[in-house]
């Protein structure tokens, strides 16, 4: 994980401004060279110091940086930059098909710009053209004042400058067959060890965010096989909530427990910056950014470097709510389609910025693209089961034996509600709102292409203005859960 950024312009003084936009994403070091058709740059974690290939390469007149990981069979490849410059010489724009990842890169050869980005978008790529020159970022806010009209590049997608933008398919190998609950348990299982080990297969990896939920305890009980005693680490508002659970977990599986508890003034102080690091207004997002960006905040200042986190989970295996509304198989489809499309711009993008902006590499083993493939595979009646209508039921199943029963059958809670940060949040912004404000006339009948659910998501979107000005950046703001648009 870094930050990339470049321009056709070929001026290096505006590549670094972009890049001390977002230094927090690599504040160890920069590298910015001067290739055929650009000048790109990177900022590098502390992680990608001693594996400087992984991030960036020059090879003859052509150059590529990556923000993200590339993996080759059960390892981290470490010369990932090289890889993606070398394949798009053997292969042209079809090697984007076959990168096994998590990824948004750039590349300066063949007379050509390339940019791309995994196809379920766990790293984020933006750009924008001034007077005809390209200019393009890992944040929005590298961008801000350079150029009006921005675009996010969508997963699953390549930029050229010759040929526009260009969607590529994915390959995916062939899963592992299955009749019952049983066989997927065992093998789903299989699998996300594989996932965890290989994530962490450089040593890089010093810790997990543990919440008590389900996801966040099975990444970190697995880590907890290769790495013991691994660090884990929890926030809070108090002893309620996740404390207890993620305090069990962390005992039954001997871990480096950490954890903090944040007063309202706290949370009040961070919410402009959590704000500016997410990019977004929307209420939810917001809420569940705040409760990462203080857990970031906190393992960093207790020198973490690389955590594993359980996200992914919910889109793949069933974890919201709203799926239990759906009245038949197809519309249940639907809303699995919708959650991942739609998961780099909401769970993916709370994710990456709070961590980010903290400088702080984060892993995702239930993104691993072998779970991911597998997952899609089981039926949806695994996920969402019985009369109950139990969520997550096929991964309570994999873990039965393996968790404490109250980690195993703890019901479905988001972040910022488990940790308590969503009520404070909402406390805090009923008091920024004036009692004008807080008419609903008043902000459903603005400018804005946006119907605001509260005055509270009302009051974020103030903060986000003062930010991000340019009308184009609010229209990258997406609803946080897609079933309810």
């Amino acid at each position: 994980m870094s930050g990339i950024a470049g321009t056709t312009a070929k001026d290096k003084k505006i590549v670094n401004k972009i890049l001390n936009r977002i230094q927090h994403r690599g504040p160890k070091s920069t590298w910015v060279e001067e290739g055929e058709k650009a000048t790109i740059g990177c900022c590098l974690l502390s992680s990608e110091e001693t594996a400087k290939e992984r991030v960036f390469t020059k090879e003859g007149n052509g150059i590529s940086v990556l923000d993200g990981h590339l993996y080759h069979e059960d390892n981290l490849h470490l010369e990932a930059a090289f890889l993606i410059l070398e394949n798009y010489r053997k292969f042209g724009k079809k090697f984007a098909s076959y990168l096994d990842g998590d990824f948004a890169f750039a590349i300066d050869d063949r007379n050509d710009l390339i940019l791309g980005r995994d196809y379920i978008g766990s790293h984020p790529l933006y750009y924008g053209f001034n007077n005809n020159e390209l200019y393009f970022s890992s944040e929005a806010k590298g961008l801000v004042g350079i150029v009006k009209e921005i675009e996010e590049l969508e997963p699953g997608h390549l930029f050229s400058l010759k040929d526009g933008v260009l969607p590529y398919s994915t390959f995916f190998e062939s899963v592992p067959s299955f009749k019952t609950p049983q066989d997927a348990a065992k093998i789903l299982k299989e699998l996300l060890e594989k996932a965890v080990k290989r994530n962490m297969s450089d040593g890089f990896v010093d810790g997990a965010l543990l919440s008590g939920g389900l996801d966040s305890s099975i990444i970190a009980y697995t880590a907890s096989k290769y790495q013991n005693p691994i660090k884990t680490f929890t926030i809070g508002v108090s002893q309620n909530g996740d404390l207890p659970r993620a305090t069990e977990m962390a005992e039954f599986i001997g871990s480096s427990h950490y954890w903090k508890i944040f007063d309202k003034q706290k949370i009040e102080n961070i919410l402009p910056k959590a704000i500016y690091h997410l990019e977004s207004f929307e209420e939810s997002c917001v809420h569940g950014a705040v409760a990462h960006y203080l857990t970031a905040k906190f393992a960093r200042e207790k020198g973490a470097n690389c955590l594993l986190c359980g996200e992914g989970a919910d889109e793949l295996l069933g974890g919201y709510h709203e799926l239990k509304q759906a009245e038949s198989n197809q519309e249940m489809d639907n809303f699995f389609d919708d959650l991942m499309s739609n998961a780099y711009r909401t769970g993916l993008q709370r994710l990456d910025r709070s961590f980010s902006a903290h400088g702080i590499e984060y892993r995702t083993p239930f993104l691993d693209r072998r779970v991911v493939n597998f997952c899609n595979q089981i039926p949806n009646e695994w996920k969402i089961y019985g009369p109950e209508k139990i969520e997550k039921w096929i991964l309570r199943k994999t873990y039965e034996h393996d968790l404490p029963n109250n980690i195993v059958n703890r019901r479905k809670e988001p972040f910022a509600n488990g940790s308590g940060v969503s009520d404070i949040i909402k406390d805090i912004s009923q008091q920024k709102v004036s009692e004008f404000e807080r008419r609903p006339s008043t902000f459903q009948n603005l400018d804005v292409d946006w119907e605001f659910t509260s005055p509270a998501e009302f009051y974020y979107y103030r903060l986000f203005k003062e930010f991000f000005p340019d009308k184009s950046y609010e229209r990258l703001v997406t609803r946080w859960n897609p079933l309810l648009n």
